[in-house]
């Protein structure tokens, strides 16, 4: 259901990614193949490689999400 890893664009949510705080949560695709990752608290937040992959090709503003916290730590109060 992906591309293969010849075909790779780096950073890639499957093959190459990129160093950020949800690299090992669960990925999920979405209808529109934007890939979240799922956050401890079953939250789904936008992967920072598939919003760059999109914005790159023209898609970009897929990074809003309603949001617990946990993709940013520091920025909600409390968490």
């Amino acid at each position: 259901m992906i591309h293969d890893r010849a075909d790779c664009e780096p950073p890639c949510p499957f093959h190459a990614p990129s160093d950020h705080l949800m690299k090992d949560w669960t990925p999920l695709i979405r209808e529109t193949a934007l890939v979240e990752r799922i956050c401890p608290h079953g939250v789904g937040h936008p992967d920072p490689d598939s919003v760059a992959y999109f914005a790159r090709h023209g898609t970009p503003g897929l990074g809003m999400h309603g949001c617990d916290g946990c993709c940013h730590p520091g920025v909600v109060v409390g968490r």
